[in-house]
C-alpha cells in the first residue's frame, strides 16, 4: 500500500513537496488546492533570491544556494518557465539602524557566494556603490556587497513548472478543490473532506500560506503566526534611469527592476512589528483584491526611505499597486514538520521567503514524510522550538 499525502495550497510550497515525494517510492502524493496553482501569496511574490540580504540567518545560506541553482536549473531546462531576471542585488549596510544586514552580515555573504563559484564583491565605503547605483545616496551608507548572477523569478511560474513535474511523475494536482473538513480517528488526522469528496490520506500538510490559520483550526489548532502586510508599488520614474538597476536591498525597503521602465518597491519584512495592528494581525485573504488595497502610510513610508537612499525614485508616477498578505512567526522563520498532531504536518509561516526556501523545505519534507528523518532545516525550524511565539 502506498502512502497517500494531502497538501492543502498549491503554492510554491505545496507544489515543491509533491514534486520531491515523487521521488520515493510507496509515496502518492495530491496537491489540493481551492483556487488555481500559485494563485494565493504566490501570485503576488516579488521572486527575489538574493544570496546577500537579510532575509534569512547566515546560517542558512545553503537555503539560498540551493534555491538559485534550482531555478536556474528549470529555466536552463525549459526558457522562460519560471521567468528568470539575473539583474544582481546591491546589499546596502547603513552606519544604523542595520539589523541583520550589518556590513560583516553582507561580507560574509559574499564571501560564501563566492565559495560557491559566484561573483560577488564588498565595498567598504558608499561611495564604492555608486559605481553600480550612481543616483544612490551615500552619506549614511558604510558600504555593501554587489552579487551577479543572482535575482528574482516568476513565483507562480516556479511553482506551476514543480506542479507539471510532480504530476508527470504521478502525483495528482487538484485546482478549485477546497478543503472542508479534517477526518478524524482519534487523535489522528486520517483524510479530509473536499468540495470533490472525500480523500483518506496517510499524512495531511498544511502549506496553506496566508489560510494556515483556518487549516489550522479544521483540526482545533492555533498556530502561532499572524498575517503581515506586503504594500507594494509599481513606479515609472520621470525619465528612464540610464544604467541597469540592481535588486536594491535595504535594511528598511528593497526595489527591483520591473519590465521596462518599471520599478517595483516594497518596505523589507523584518522592519514590521508584530505588536502594531497597521503592520500585522489575523486579516481575511479571500477579501484581497487583485489590485490596490495598500495602505496610505506604506508608501509614505517608502517614499521618505527612498528620499535618503535613492531620491531620483521619488519624482516617479506610481502605476499600480497591491497587496499581499503574508504568514510570519514571531522569529520571522518557517514553522516546518510535525505539529504534535499524529498525521498533520506543518509548513507555515514562510512569510515572505517561501521562494527562497521552498526547495529546501520540500526536500526535507519529503524526505520526513517518506522515511522518518530529520534533516537540519526541520531540526532548527520545528514547532517546538523557542522564539516562534
Amino acid at each position: 500500500m502506498k502512502k497517500r499525502v494531502g497538501i492543502i495550497g498549491g503554492g510554491i510550497i505545496g507544489c515543491s513537496l509533491a514534486y520531491y515525494l515523487t521521488f520515493y517510492e510507496g509515496i502518492e502524493p495530491y496537491v489540493i488546492e481551492k483556487d488555481q496553482l500559485g494563485s494565493g501569496t504566490t501570485s503576488k511574490s516579488a521572486g527575489t533570491v538574493s544570496l546577500l540580504d537579510d532575509s534569512i540567518p547566515e546560517d542558512l545560506f545553503d537555503v539560498r544556494i540551493l534555491a538559485l541553482r534550482t531555478y536556474i536549473g528549470m529555466e536552463n531546462e525549459s526558457k522562460g518557465s519560471v521567468g528568470f531576471n539575473d539583474i544582481g542585488t546591491l546589499a546596502i549596510c547603513p552606519f544604523t539602524d542595520c539589523g541583520r544586514q550589518s556590513t560583516e552580515f553582507v561580507q560574509k555573504g559574499v564571501e560564501m557566494s563566492k565559495k560557491n563559484g559566484f561573483t560577488a564583491e564588498f565595498f567598504d565605503n558608499g561611495n564604492a556603490l555608486k559605481k553600480v547605483v550612481p543616483d544612490l545616496s551615500v552619506e549614511e551608507v558604510a558600504g555593501g556587497g554587489y552579487s551577479i548572477g543572482d535575482g528574482w523569478f516568476n513565483a507562480t511560474g516556479i511553482a506551476t513548472t514543480f506542479a507539471e513535474k510532480a504530476k508527470s511523475r504521478g502525483a495528482t494536482i487538484l485546482t478549485r478543490t477546497k478543503a472542508t473538513r479534517a477526518l478524524m480517528t482519534g487523535k489522528r488526522v486520517t483524510g479530509l473532506e473536499t468540495t470533490r469528496g472525500t480523500f483518506d490520506f496517510d499524512v495531511v500538510v498544511n502549506a496553506a500560506g496566508p489560510w494556515a490559520h483556518e487549516v489550522g483550526r479544521m483540526v482545533s489548532q492555533e498556530l502561532p503566526v499572524m498575517h503581515t502586510k506586503a504594500n507594494v508599488f509599481i513606479l515609472k520614474p520621470q525619465s528612464p534611469l540610464g544604467y541597469d538597476l540592481p535588486m536594491l536591498k535595504h535594511p528598511r525597503f528593497y526595489t527591483k527592476t520591473e519590465g521596462a521602465e518599471r520599478v517595483f518597491a516594497c518596505r523589507a519584512h523584518l522592519t514590521m512589528d508584530l505588536s502594531q495592528a497597521q503592520d500585522a494581525g489575523f486579516f481575511e485573504p479571500d477579501n484581497l483584491p487583485l489590485a490596490g488595497g495598500t495602505d496610505p502610510s506604506a508608501l509614505d513610508y517608502l517614499t521618505s526611505q527612498l528620499a535618503n537612499s535613492i531620491p531620483r525614485l521619488t519624482e516617479s508616477s506610481v502605476v499600480s499597486d497591491y497587496l499581499a498578505y503574508r504568514m510570519e512567526s514571531k522569529d520571522y522563520l518557517p514553522i516546518l514538520g510535525e505539529s504534535g498532531i499524529p498525521g498533520y504536518i506543518l509548513a507555515v509561516g514562510l512569510g515572505g521567503n517561501g521562494v527562497i526556501f521552498a526547495p529546501a523545505v520540500a526536500q526535507d519534507l519529503s524526505k520526513y514524510i517518506a522515511t522518518g528523518e530529520k534533516g537540519e532545516l526541520l531540526r532548527k525550524l520545528e514547532f517546538t522550538r523557542e522564539g516562534r511565539f
